[in-house]
């Protein structure tokens, strides 16, 4: 120790330069990566200045000739060590890729301890202080306070040696392996600097602060050469260029491999708020991120591939296009990641300021087409008032060109309407149950005069065993098809030939794809004109087909809506020869039970129509209907027969009926206030010394498939019967369930041709004025018979729900507004108002699927058509 106290002044001098030093470092090096974020720099800092304080502190110390002077500086050397300590917690802690608060947890206790070290052993009382050869020494004066200072030091020892083991079993790459090993140097000649102070007294060795002032000095160096190492490895500002990187005009941030935020430039910083809010340094703090999305895309990227995300950022709430990217050393390990983030602000800016164009767009298209309507009637009804009441012949041809123009522009504002509907977003599917032989039976019939008169010759093949009811867009599916068979009847020269072909394949449990073709020998597209056949307003070949009326809008819409419900749309074309347009749809299978021959079904265009079948003086029934036009179509339709029929509007009313009468056939209505049928049958059913225990009951549905469904038949029903009821169905369906003998088959045969009798109707002044109306369908419902349908008409009228429906609507009764809306799909089909029953079937599907919104956007108008509806009758019947 002579050594020692001879080269003491040197020693000094020394440790005051180092310390000197060491701080000049430290900041040099808080300066240099002032941009870098984390907790990284800071201990680096700390080291370098806790560091300085050790070796100023003491060795001032030494020297002084002041007792109290010499105090202050052992206290300043004291918080040197501390400090030293701190950053070592701070540092291990930041790279273990802990969670925020468990860092600052850590930290936070550790200041702590730190204070409480100084406090306890940095007191006045603990040492005492004495001069020794013109040097300032200390020896121990309380040896309590100098155990607790000693197991501090041990405490931290063993918590900087467990973090520090599991820091080493974290890390994965080299470079990382490497900055371990000089920890552990590090902290190993920091720890053994301080074992003479345990195990030696001042007064033995007067100055024993030498050992752990270069101890500590020593441990700083070896890590600070290896952190600057690491840093300088990693990407810093000055492996970039600083004027490149400041004013880049996109966000750049540079995470470590720890996943915390090391480096962000001012756009970065401006563009994600990290300028107001820089402690936010991880992925989770800066972005909108669910849990486990960052480690995702951090090891997505190290896959080699620049991936980008859209992400939202909590700060500044604004969205940004993320390009994530890992930066690999020289021994392909992840040095780094690289995101580039660019702001989408203004892009969303134009594209929202776009669909705003667009929706004004559509907007306008839609309000023009609704205006443009209100003239066109006024023309087609004056023009109507013109080929019925002029004898003139110059004069009707003129009508009759009046008649074609003013119905073709009626469908270029149709097809105007859904195209702006399409392309605005705002066109929904309806999803419901619907009978594909329908939907080919009115498509088959609205062509079928059509081609007569055009000499073509038009056929329907559809395979028998296709599942008879489906579930879908009835709706939108036929009118995809009927604008493909109005494409081939418009392109099919006289004589020619359109074959429509009707397939299914099962796709999965309860699922088929619907195939559906249209073949015609018309004049057919050239190659060349195929790619663009679906594309917006294209027509071809004008100069030849000026005389064909379009818009170019039909097929558009028909991909756009075939594309909407998840099919697909081929064309096979041989241009001169004729063209095949095949479809191929999705849908939900309902019913099993195969459509059966089709061909039988398309009559309607023939002026056939059915007559009673059957009589039965001696047979009773009982139908009962919440609707009393509903009750009066049924007994109208059977009146004929003979049949007795009882009617009830409700299932109270009804069940005291079937207590005192015995009936062959009971028919319930499925949708009624209080009680439906399905109630009704359980109550009827639970009365086992009833009259009508084992009577057939038979239930009337608006939707076919409601009937088939078998959960009905199951609950104890023995059939069903669709509305609006179709005259043979319903006789039909008696004379199944009738005891054979209570009824007589009629000798005629059941089918008369009446093409004679209905070509002008006895009532036709009547009929005249009813022209906005279905007559033809309303009368085929009425069994032909004009007086029962202007009965109808008037019980239609006399039965105005548009107060109830309004009254439900506001309050939200939705269930009784379900049986509202379904009456007046029904009733309205039943007198042949088409196009208020197609409103009103969508809405009742709505509400079935609790789709109020649909309901809501669509109730005006259902009401303000039901009631023009309701007024224009008024004026008739």
């Amino acid at each position: 120790m002579a050594f020692i106290k001879d080269f003491m002044i040197y020693i000094n001098i020394i440790l005051l330069i180092g310390g000197t030093t060491s701080i000049h470092l430290g900041c040099s090096f808080l300066t240099r990566e002032k941009n870098t974020k984390g907790f990284f720099k800071y201990a680096v800092f700390l080291l370098a200045l806790g560091n300085g304080l050790c070796s100023i502190g003491y060795a001032t110390m030494s020297l002084s000739s002041n007792i109290t002077y010499a105090y202050l500086f052992r206290v300043l050397g004291l918080a040197g060590i501390d400090i030293y300590i701190l950053a070592e917690v701070i540092l291990i802690t930041s790279c273990l890729g802990i969670s925020r608060a468990a860092e600052i947890f850590i930290i936070v206790v550790t200041i702590l301890a730190d204070l409480l070290d100084i406090f306890i052993y940095g007191h006045p009382d603990t040492l005492t202080f004495v001069r020794y050869d013109n040097y300032t020494i200390y020896v121990s004066n309380d040896p309590y306070r100098y155990l607790f200072h000693i197991c501090y030091m041990v405490v931290i020892a063993i918590c900087l040696l467990s973090i520090g083991v599991i820091w080493a079993l974290k890390v994965k790459y080299r470079r990382d392996k490497r900055l371990v090993f000089f920890a552990f140097l590090s902290n190993f000649i920091f720890a053994a600097s301080s074992i003479p102070d345990f195990f030696i007294a001042m007064h033995d060795v007067p100055f024993i602060h030498a050992f752990y002032c270069v101890g500590v000095f020593l441990a700083f160096s070896v890590f600070y050469l290896s952190a600057n190492n690491y840093m300088v490895f990693y990407i810093t500002v000055n492996s970039i260029s600083r004027d490149i990187f400041s004013t880049l005009g996109t966000g750049l941030l540079v995470f470590d491999t720890n996943y915390h935020l090391n480096l962000s430039n001012d756009y970065a910083n401006k563009l994600l708020g990290l300028d107001k809010e820089p402690h936010r340094i991880r992925l989770k703090e800066i972005f909108d991120l669910q849990s486990g999305e960052p480690m995702k895309m951090f090891n997505e990227s190290k896959e080699g591939i620049a991936i980008d995300y859209r992400l939202t950022a909590n700060v500044t709430k604004k969205v940004v296009l993320v390009n994530f990217s890992c930066k690999m050393d020289k021994n392909n390990q992840p040095m780094c990641y690289i995101l580039i983030a660019t702001d989408l602000t203004e892009e969303n800016r134009l594209i929202e300021e776009a669909q705003a164009a667009n929706n004004a767009k559509s907007n306008f298209l839609s309000n023009i087409s609704h205006e443009i309507r209100t003239p066109i009637n006024v023309i087609s009804g004056m023009n109507e008032l013109i080929l019925r009441e002029c004898s003139d012949p110059t004069i009707l041809k003129y009508a009759d060109n009046i008649n074609v123009a003013s119905r073709n522009l009626t469908s270029l504002i149709n097809d105007v309407l859904d195209f702006s509907k399409i392309e605005s977003g705002k066109l929904e599917l309806v999803t419901d149950d619907f009978n594909i032989g329908e939907v080919l039976n009115d498509s088959y019939n609205m062509f079928l005069n059509l081609t007569q008169n055009k000499k073509q010759n038009f056929y329907l093949d559809c395979n028998q065993a296709t599942p008879s009811i489906l579930r879908g867009d009835e709706v939108r599916l036929k009118q995809i098809l009927t604008n493909l068979i109005s494409n081939a009847v418009k392109y099919t020269p006289e004589y020619g030939t359109i074959n429509i072909l009707v397939n299914f394949e099962a796709i999965g449990r309860d699922k088929i794809n619907l195939i559906m073709a249209v073949k015609d020998s018309g004049i057919g597209i050239k190659p060349e004109d195929i790619p663009k056949l679906f594309l917006n307003f294209q027509r071809f070949e004008l100069s030849r087909n000026n005389t064909i009326q379009g818009t170019g809008l039909g097929l558009a819409i028909v991909k756009n809506l075939t594309e909407l419900m998840h099919g697909t749309i081929d064309v096979d074309s041989t241009y001169g020869k004729g063209s095949t347009f095949t479809l191929k749809i999705p849908f939900e299978v309902y019913d099993y039970a195969p459509v059966g021959e089709t061909k039988e079904r398309f009559s309607a265009g023939s002026g056939e129509k059915y007559q009673e079948s059957f009589t039965a003086k001696d047979a009773r029934l009982l139908t009962v209907d919440d609707v009393q036009m509903n009750l009066d179509v049924f007994t109208g339709l059977l009146k004929k027969t003979g049949v007795k029929i009882d009617c009830a509007l409700n299932g109270k009313d009804a069940l005291e009926l079937m207590k005192h009468n015995k009936y062959d056939i009971i028919f319930l209505d499925h949708m009624m206030p209080e009680m439906d049928g399905i109630e009704v049958l359980k109550k009827l059913k639970d009365d086992v010394n009833g009259p009508n225990l084992h009577t057939p009951v038979i239930m009337l549905t608006a939707n076919a498939t409601m009937g088939a469904d078998r959960k009905y038949l199951a609950d104890g029903f023995d059939d069903y019967l669709s509305k609006p009821i179709r005259p043979l169905s319903l006789e039909n369906m008696v004379v199944k369930y009738l005891p054979s003998d209570k009824y007589q088959l009629s000798s005629d045969t059941n089918i008369v041709n009446t093409n004679s009798d209905t070509s002008t109707p006895k009532n036709k002044e009547l009929f005249d004025k009813l022209d906005f109306l279905d007559t033809k369908a309303g009368l085929e419902f009425a069994a032909g018979d004009e007086d029962f349908y202007i009965q109808i008409l008037q019980r239609f009228v006399t039965d105005n729900k548009c107060k109830a429906l309004q009254e439900y609507f506001e309050n939200e009764d939705w269930p009784n507004y379900k049986i509202a809306i379904h009456s007046i799909k029904g009733t309205s089909l039943t007198i042949g108002a088409t196009e208020l029953s197609v409103i009103a079937k969508a809405i009742d599907a709505a509400v079935k699927e609790e789709n109020y919104d649909y309901v809501k956007e669509h109730h005006a108008e259902v009401l303000e058509k039901y009631g023009e509806l309701i007024e224009k009758m008024k004026g008739v019947v």
